[in-house]
């Protein structure tokens, strides 16, 4: 985005350039363009911000009652009326209070043809982008340094400012052009001067100076001591006066006004602004709108909605692109989640499957067996689910074989294999326990191909790793009912 400060001076405008991105704003350039030129210009900004006339603004303080803005503005407008004769309908209001601490409030007005009349060298368009109207009083009350007092040099006037209203005098840059205009004595004198302007080097320094420079320097110096002198007797109080140049001066001028004897303005200390320093400031009031802006009404800000709808495009966009990625989140989310659900019912499977010998129709299902089969509750339907190779039914079949009573036998693993076949592993104080256990194994008719193992023994602890193979047949096994029904014939 771009944009200018900008005001009218010498039949053009001096433009100060800034872009932005975000909240970053970046100062580009300053320059003088002629009224055609300026208005190329202008097509490139998204707003421009204006600099109007001090010269036919009425500018004062007074103390007001603190009430709503809107009153507040209708108790001025009837001061107004009743000491000028200004009347409401023809004026542009604007009131702030911009010392803190003080309760005077300041009363800028201007009339409304007085605005029309400023905004005559904006083309159409780009007088639908000047987004601030600001009079350039309320620059005093911008600088970083407290103010008692400020002068505005223009082309056509200047005006001393104070807290609590301003001064005007007729005359201002214009004059100084016209002398510097005067030293130079050919055929054409602006052609020698612009000429000069463009090769000239810094004026403050007076011990390097042509006899050009000198004549210009010494120029500049009573143009400035002849506004200093108009506006001694109304000085005042020692303190920093500021001086606001609102036009393009040869260079070193500012500092020349710095270094100036100050005395007629009771030693105070000059503070020289140039116009672009004072562009730069009024851009950053409207910014913070800690302003005066008369761009309401029928002078408000016409590009606005142009503006706005590019910020509202660029939020549309952003605003699907998020919607977009917060959906293609969600599908890959509900996908990720599909995939963990169907890999946990899978593993829920397999575990029932582990454990209790089949797929049992819901988890919920497989613990209840688990527990009453664990509890010894279990009811002739319950161990008809248990599948002959489960962990479960296995477990209930071995465990009682190294419990007996007295048994020093310790199980650290236990493996089930498919088909039963079954590993135990542990440790125990005594080898007659796994003696016994192996014993008890042996027994039992369903139990076949026991393996010892190697029995180790440290200290007083033997450990054992034997395996063995429970034969006992599958529930609805073809093989077994085959076998049955061979059997059955031949007793036949």
């Amino acid at each position: 985005m771009k944009f200018a400060s900008c005001r009218a001076a010498n039949g053009g405008f001096l433009i100060d350039t800034f872009s932005k991105e975000y909240n970053k704003t970046t100062f580009e350039k300053s320059e003088f363009a002629g009224k055609e030129e300026a208005a190329e210009l202008f097509k490139n900004f998204d707003y421009i911000d204006f600099i109007c006339s001090g010269r036919e603004m009425l500018y004062y303080a007074r103390n007001y009652p603190p009430v709503k803005h809107s009153y507040l503005k209708k108790i001025v407008a009837q001061d107004i009326e009743s000491e000028t004769p200004f009347k409401e309908d023809d004026m542009m209001i604007e009131v702030k209070n911009f010392q803190k601490g003080s309760s005077d409030m300041n009363v800028f007005a201007a009339g409304k043809d007085v605005i029309r009349k400023a905004l005559l060298d904006f083309d159409d368009s780009a007088r639908e982008k000047v987004r601030s109207i600001v009079p350039e009083e309320v620059l005093f009350f911008k600088s970083d340094i407290p103010l008692k007092k400020a002068i505005f040099v223009n082309d056509e006037y200047v005006i001393m400012v104070f807290p609590d209203g301003q001064i005007v005098r007729n005359g201002g840059l214009n004059e100084l052009r016209s002398d510097m205009l005067s030293i130079f004595g050919g055929e054409d004198p602006q052609a020698e001067l612009d000429s000069w302007l463009s090769v000239a080097g810094d004026l403050s320094e007076p011990g390097e100076l042509s006899d050009i420079e000198v004549r210009i320097r010494k120029t500049i110096i009573s143009f400035f001591e002849k506004i200093f002198v108009f506006f001694a007797p109304f000085a005042g109080d020692p303190g920093e006066t500021a001086v606001f140049i609102g036009g393009i001066l040869p260079a070193g001028s500012e500092k020349i006004v710095c270094e100036m004897d100050s005395s007629v303005f009771s030693n105070s200390k000059f503070i020289v602004y140039d116009f672009a320093t004072q562009l730069e400031m009024i851009s950053e009031s409207v910014d913070n709108d800690s302003t005066v802006n008369f761009a309401t009404g029928d002078f408000a800000y016409k590009g606005g909605f142009a503006f706005l709808k590019k910020r509202a495009i660029i939020a549309l966009f952003l605003y699907v692109a998020a919607i977009l990625m917060l959906v293609v989140g969600m599908e890959m989310r509900i996908k990720y989640l599909d995939e963990r659900i169907t890999a946990g019912e899978e593993r829920t499977k397999q575990l029932m499957k582990d454990v209790i010998g089949k797929e049992m129709p819901s988890l919920r299902q497989a613990l209840s067996i688990m527990d009453k089969s664990i509890k010894g509750e279990a009811s002739t339907a319950d161990k008809k689910a248990v599948y002959p190779y489960s962990a479960l039914y296995i477990m209930e079949i071995v465990f009682p074989y190294f419990t007996f009573e007295n048994s020093t036998i310790e199980v650290s693993e236990i493996s089930i294999k498919e088909e039963g076949k079954i590993r135990v592993v542990g440790t125990s104080s005594s080898l007659d326990d796994i003696n016994k256990f192996t014993d008890l194994l042996e027994q039992d008719p369903l139990i076949d191909e026991i393996n010892r193992g190697q029995i180790n023994t440290r200290g007083d602890k033997s450990s054992f790793n034997i395996s063995f193979n429970y034969a006992g047949p599958k529930k609805d096994d073809p093989k077994a009912k085959k076998s049955r029904k061979k059997g059955k014939e031949a007793n036949d």
